[in-house]
């Protein structure tokens, strides 16, 4: 998954590369809330995902959106 963020970060949102890295702050590498939202609708489009974009605006690093979204993939354990 963190591939797939990085490439949509990248290519997509047109973040810097060199920002975009598992440990870097999500805002720092420029996720605001713009690219929050479009990230959600990219996420939701090609992936499926059922994201929720407050959840996704207040994590805080680039990492932890990877694992947000892989656990949006998976169906939760009970």
């Amino acid at each position: 998954m963190y591939e797939w963020l990085r490439d949509t970060l990248v290519e997509r949102l047109k973040l810097p590369a060199d920002a975009v890295r598992p440990d870097a702050p999500a805002e720092a590498a420029g996720l605001d809330s713009l690219a929050v939202t479009e990230l959600v609708m990219i996420a939701q489009e090609e992936l499926g995902l059922d994201v929720d974009e407050d959840e996704l605006a207040g994590l805080g690093t680039i990492g932890e959106v990877a694992a947000y979204l892989e656990s949006r993939r998976q169906p939760a354990a009970r």
